[in-house]
């Protein structure tokens, strides 16, 4: 049984999610700019270990997925009523479990694009640096 407690307490609220896109966004950003950069090694453990998160997601991707259906409570009124009320609760607003599920899994996503920029923008410096240093070889 998943305890849905620990996991919205794993990813967070709202406000924590928001910075964490925002550090995402600004990883990327300095990624694909040039401002930094991991060699192939360090990123491939920065990959394991995301993707070791991605997993543990799609893990529980099938519960979410029931998170977003109205739970059979029953026929009645107020079966209904509270069957809407916690369908509404799982997935309506950004501080909803099954959205902040979502957002992290694009930050997962974001991130890992990030590294293979970060490793590619390593592997061409390397490069050039290796060429220019060449020069002096002879």
């Amino acid at each position: 049984m998943t305890d849905w407690t620990s996991v919205g307490a794993t990813f967070g609220d709202e406000a924590q999610l928001t910075a964490m896109r925002s550090e995402t966004k600004r990883i990327l950003d300095g990624a694909r700019s040039g401002q930094w950069a991991v060699d192939e090694e360090t990123g491939s453990h920065l990959r394991r270990a995301i993707t070791q998160m991605q997993e543990r997601l799609a893990g529980i991707a099938p519960k979410i997925v029931q998170l977003q259906r109205k739970p059979p409570f029953g026929d009645d009124q107020y079966a209904q009523t509270a069957a809407r009320h916690f369908q509404m609760a799982m997935d309506s607003d950004d501080q909803s479990l099954v959205r902040v599920v979502e957002a992290l899994r694009e930050n997962l996503t974001d991130i890992v694009d990030a590294i293979d920029e970060a490793v590619a923008r390593y592997d061409a410096s390397d490069e050039a640096a290796t060429q220019y240093l060449g020069k002096f070889k002879d």
